[in-house]
């Protein structure tokens, strides 16, 4: 097991298929039984992130509305959620 800070840049790549999207998603092999931290702006970030795409035409709005989907249930139970202080 280990403990990973993932900001929303690199989190983006586990929803949609970019540079670095294997390793990424390898984070998330239950086998290794990771521990993913994500500050509580990020939630707000990806959802912006996956929007931005649907409007660039990158990603379809009904792929955006499922991978947004997929990813406000994965906050539910995949990432521990912290606030970001000075």
């Amino acid at each position: 097991m280990a403990v990973y800070f993932v900001d929303s840049s690199a989190l983006v790549k586990r929803y949609i298929s970019e540079v670095g999207s294997k390793w990424v998603l390898e984070l998330f092999d239950f086998t290794q039984d990771n521990e993913i931290f994500i500050a509580a702006i990020t939630a707000v970030e990806i959802i912006a992130a996956i929007t931005r795409r649907a409007r660039s035409g990158s990603i379809s709005s009904a792929d955006a509305t499922l991978i947004c989907n997929q990813f406000k249930s994965d906050l539910q139970t995949d990432y521990q959620i912290v606030e970001i202080t000075e």
